[in-house]
């Protein structure tokens, strides 16, 4: 026996969606039913042990013989039960590969049911699996019907049991079809060691303060209380915390508003009188108060008060890049606080009164704090260390902007450097305002962003300048240039990327787009020819970009992959809700200087703006030549109707049917299919600057696997994009972990790069 295929139906009583496989294969009443299994691809034997049946002897031997290679679909779910099935700690997971982590490799879904469909398998997943899954794997609702019974047994439908072991056999089977169908590109054993790692960093999981955490719940109950029973004795409101109700009780008392979103409420703070200021605030710090970060580490954690599995291999498989799960490690709030330290052990030891004695709000604290949970086993410390500047320095490696690598390797504030080579002058200060505006040219400049129309075709919105008209829905107009406005929450909408309070609009007028059910197409002879219904969804955190006064109706349309949609621009006559000036504006730039400023920028970076152009050539080339072509030591390879783009480290981006299409502008565009914004397969476009961003991220996340291999004897316990952290022994030193960290692997020669970092006794940002 060379290959065992596995899939296994389990039950419990724990919500796996909520808790993870770690926690739910510890549940009381967890087991396996049926064990669905092949040996070396040939027939699939189902196994069922709740009619007594037996494993075979070779196949439980199997299990634990490193010499025999365990495949699954999203392996690490059948590990960790197997694991707990034959009562071990955790299974190694070397013999494992995954065929979830090929399909992602390969660019594909990330569901046995969706990789089967877009393969075009003969035998698919069946469609009624989850129906039986719910039936049989999840606890019932007790009712008269089914006798007050809490769980549903083959006795209680047998034709339905049987069709659950049907069901066992076909995942197994189609999963065996997706090895032979991709068997042509496999993926490459460092990839699977990179994975094995991945694996041993979620089962060491990382400790959770659950006294901090249990605390912290308290505290919110406590103060959501407090404030809607201040807010009730001011208003007299059945509901204070109802938008509509108080959004009416703000409008009898004269003040008048669309949203009680934050920037809107911020807004409005400013000129409320009296008592109607107060009513604002505790709005505002209700707004504040979510703690469901801390509710979802009490549903995670296992019983050694550890959480597993936050970290998804290959979850962003455009570039490679984890991505997160359960308690979301990319997206926790910052700390920014003075006083960390004590604010935590104030809510640690349940001081709610000193708490609120000292802060001004009590859930803005816990939001700083939610971080801080994460914590080092006794004994030991947390060692964080970060890459300085990775993507700023590998754009600047691979495109050959030599004057960024000096400055970098003489341990230079880029912004001063940047501010430096944009005006000609030498700037030591950081307050001095020309580093402002290199600052702000720095971010703006890099090709990020969603594509608006001009009139010189689609161009990302960071390079939109006033020299551009922008499309208005009903004809092309003037603007007040490009502010670019930090790193933000974003969600999206239909396709288009923006933040929440941002105005879009929809069938029942503009609305926030975070309370939009989708938006208006903008037809560029056809405005608003039609709806689409779609609610918003979270997106990350991103820079975000916004322009100014878009013409006498103030928005602009922008590209979503597929058609043109209105948003709102920032900048509009006060009007409530509308997106402020921020960023460049704000930091003291006036917008006659925005447009100088991105010459400046490009003129300084006259390799970068060639990068961009080049794999822009390169990749159309590739795909309508259906050939090989190479720039900046980057090579795109059409084969077998994929586009390979081959990465300095040997790592391959894949885009699974890739074509020249022509855009909604008559011009040569690549597009291939993907997961796209509604979460569907769906053929999407791309162009170079887009590319680049993909390629500076996966580079960025093949230098973290060096380091993190590096660091391998270590006891790695999270990573989030360019950080690792470590649970280290005390006589461990930062220093020795920086300069393993900062080791430049053999692939990426005349690159520096800097890693820097700090101990803690709880997870923070330094």
């Amino acid at each position: 026996m060379k290959t065992l295929g596995i899939d296994i139906e389990t039950f419990s009583s724990a919500d796996l969606k909520k808790t993870g496989v770690y926690k739910y294969a510890e549940s009381h009443d967890f087991e396996i039913l049926l064990f669905g299994y092949s040996v070396d691809g040939g027939e699939v034997q189902v196994v069922d042990f709740t009619a007594g049946e037996k494993l075979p002897d070779e196949i439980i031997h199997a299990l634990t013989d490193p010499g025999v290679t365990k495949w699954a679909f999203n392996s690490q779910f059948e590990r960790i039960c197997l694991s707990r099935w034959l009562g071990l700690q955790y299974l190694d997971p070397r013999p494992w590969r995954c065929t979830m982590v090929w399909s992602a490799y390969m660019g594909l879904p990330l569901s046995l049911e969706g990789v089967g469909a877009v393969l075009g398998l003969e035998k698919q997943k069946l469609t009624e699996g989850k129906d039986l899954i719910r039936y049989f794997c999840t606890p019932c609702k007790p009712t008269i019907a089914n006798g007050k019974r809490t769980r549903n047994l083959p006795i209680h439908d047998p034709a339905k049991w049987e069709q659950f072991k049907a069901y066992n056999r076909r995942d197994v089977e189609v999963e065996i079809a997706i090895q032979e169908r991709l068997a042509k590109f496999p993926v490459p054993e460092n990839i699977w060691d990179e994975f094995h790692l991945d694996q041993e960093i979620n089962d060491r999981g990382v400790a959770l303060d659950m006294t901090l955490v249990q605390q912290a719940i308290k505290a919110d109950e406590r103060t959501r209380s407090e404030l809607l029973g201040r807010m009730g004795e001011l208003t007299d409101l059945d509901n204070p915390n109802s938008v509509q109700q108080l959004k009416e009780w703000l409008a009898d008392h004269g003040l008048e508003t669309d949203t009680l979103g934050k920037k809107a409420v911020a807004e409005l703070l400013e000129t409320a009188p009296k008592p109607l200021d107060e009513v604002l605030q505790l709005r505002q710090q209700l707004a504040k108060s979510s703690v469901k970060k801390y509710q979802a580490m009490e549903n995670v954690a296992c019983l050694d008060n550890r959480t597993r599995g936050i970290f998804q291999f290959y979850g962003a498989n455009r570039t490679g890049r984890w991505s997160g799960r359960l308690l979301q490690p990319q997206n926790l709030p910052r700390n920014d606080m003075p006083g960390l330290a004590q604010a935590r052990s104030l809510v640690r030891s349940g001081n709610f009164t000193a708490l609120e004695m000292l802060y001004d709000s009590v859930p803005e604290v816990l939001s700083e704090l939610i971080r801080t949970a994460f914590i080092p086993k006794l004994g030991y410390k947390f060692i964080v260390a970060d890459f300085s500047s990775i993507e700023r320095v590998v754009l600047a490696w691979l495109a050959g902007e030599r004057w960024v690598l000096d400055a970098y390797a003489a341990k230079k504030d880029l912004y001063i450097a940047t501010a430096s080579q944009m005006f000609g002058v030498p700037i030591t200060d950081k307050k001095d305002p020309l580093r402002q505006k290199g600052k702000i040219a720095d971010l703006a400049c890099i090709a990020k962003g969603q594509l608006v129309l001009t009139d010189t075709g689609l161009v990302p919105i960071e390079e939109v300048t006033t020299e551009h008209k922008v499309w208005d829905g009903q004809g092309w107009v003037t603007h007040g240039g490009l502010v670019h406005k930090g790193q933000r929450e974003t969600v999206n909408v239909d396709g288009v990327i923006c933040t929440p309070d941002h105005l879009v609009l929809t069938n029942q007028g503009w609305v926030e787009s975070g309370k939009s059910g989708g938006l208006h197409w903008a037809g560029v002879y056809r405005p608003n020819s039609a709806v689409q219904a779609l609610s918003p969804t979270p997106a990350g955190v991103k820079r975000v970009y916004d322009l100014v006064n878009c013409g006498r109706r103030h928005r602009f349309a922008v590209w979503n992959g597929r058609r043109l949609c209105l948003v709102h621009n920032c900048g509009y006559g006060g009007s409530v809700g509308a997106i402020k000036a921020m960023g460049a504006l704000e930091m003291g730039l006036t917008e006659e200087e925005l447009k100088p400023l991105v010459d400046a920028w490009r003129a300084a970076n006259p390799n970068i703006v060639r990068f961009w152009w080049d794999v822009d050539r390169a990749a159309l080339t590739a795909v309508r030549e259906r050939t090989t072509t190479e720039t900046h030591g980057i090579r795109f390879a059409y084969q077998s109707g994929m586009l390979f783009i081959t990465l300095p480290s040997g790592r391959r981006l894949a885009y699974v049917k890739p074509r020249i299409g022509t855009n909604h502008f008559g011009s040569d565009s690549v597009t291939y299919e993907g997961i796209g914004a509604a979460k569907k397969w769906e053929r999407l476009e791309t162009y170079g600057a887009k590319i680049v961003e993909n390629i500076i991220q996966a580079i960025s996340r093949d230098l973290l696997c060096y380091a993190m291999q590096n660091l391998r004897h270590l006891p790695i316990v999270m990573h989030i994009h360019d950080e690792i952290v470590i649970e280290a022994e005390q006589q461990m030193s930062v220093r020795t972990v920086c300069e393993q960290m900062s080791q430049i692997p053999p692939w990426a020669k005349g690159l520096l790069l800097r890693a820097e970092g700090f101990e803690c006794d709880f997870y923070q940002k330094d």
